[in-house]
């Protein structure tokens, strides 16, 4: 009986021992996760350029697409944050505004997981021009996107992510169309030959060509030549290129009119209207056309050749 009941004994005490190890542990764990505060407990999101690229190119100006990585390394989901952005060029502040990420998207991220939030946007040639005129004869400048974003999470508080990234925008300034003006090269009884002359500065610093450059030529309000110019001709870069057009005049009313100006010593009104066609050798920038209207008046005696 003796012996019963010390085995008994033993048995309580080794069921207190472990008993007394798992309250021990427990208190271990509390222990830690007590050291543990709840922001410790809460991985930073994080917000950077995926990538920056030019959208649409043209003269009016550089459509700009920045794509922004948010990324949540939480074993649980987190909301999605609004992010404010500033576009600069030549370190002046050019753009600004803010992306609504709960528009169009999801309004959380899921846990361990990323997500690519779109901010395009568009550089207006005219306004850039207008803000910094010492661009006007650069070729590209350089900009900044800075972004901002606060997550809507307690624990984080205020805390602002920020992210930057840097490029070059191209610049493009449209040719420069003038009209040079008319010269005669003969003027006879049956026969007038003329010069009508046009001219192109190509500011830029890549080369433009002439497709082609439709024209209608008017003295007095009368129609006189109308044609097109050969096609194909080159317009190099930064510099302005003549295209000289001879018209040859044999209808002899047309000639009779001309002389009979030529002889009042009087000046005659002329128009030149149409359209150029040209073709720009800089990638993913299209063809396009100026119209042109140009008005003025000439004489006859001081415009005959030598």
């Amino acid at each position: 009986m003796m012996k019963k009941t010390a085995a008994v004994r033993q048995a309580a005490g080794r069921r207190n021992f472990t008993a007394g190890v798992f309250v021990c542990a427990g208190f271990a764990v509390l222990a830690v996760m007590a050291c543990q505060t709840v922001p410790d407990l809460v991985s930073e999101p994080v917000i950077s350029f995926d990538s920056v690229s030019l959208e649409k190119i043209n003269f009016d100006g550089v459509g700009i697409l920045a794509k922004i990585n948010v990324e949540n390394p939480n074993p649980f989901s987190i909301p999605l944050p609004g992010i404010d952005w500033e576009l600069f060029i030549a370190d002046e502040m050019f753009l600004g505004g803010s992306v609504k990420t709960g528009q169009g998207s999801p309004s959380k991220l899921a846990a361990k997981s990323s997500t690519i939030v779109e901010l395009p946007f568009t550089v207006p040639y005219n306004g850039l021009y207008s803000a910094a005129a010492n661009l006007l004869d650069a070729d590209e400048a350089p900009y900044r996107i800075n972004i901002s974003a606060r997550f809507p999470i307690p624990v984080l508080g205020d805390k602002v992510f920020t992210a930057q990234c840097n490029g070059l925008v191209p610049l493009l300034k449209v040719p420069n169309l003038s009209f040079g003006g008319i010269k005669f090269n003969s003027l006879g009884p049956s026969k007038v030959e003329l010069v009508l002359t046009w001219a192109v500065e190509n500011r830029n610093a890549f080369a433009i060509t002439l497709d082609s450059l439709d024209y209608d030529f008017a003295l007095n309000n009368s129609s006189w030549a109308r044609g097109r110019t050969p096609a194909g001709l080159n317009l190099p870069a930064r510099r302005t290129t003549e295209i000289p057009v001879t018209v040859t005049i044999n209808s002899l009313s047309l000639v009779k009119d001309m002389l009979a100006l030529a002889g009042s010593g009087k000046n005659a009104a002329f128009s030149c209207a149409g359209e150029a066609a040209l073709h720009p050798s800089f990638e993913g920038l299209e063809a396009f056309a100026i119209p042109f209207n140009f008005t003025g008046t000439t004489d006859f005696r001081n415009q005959q050749a030598d």
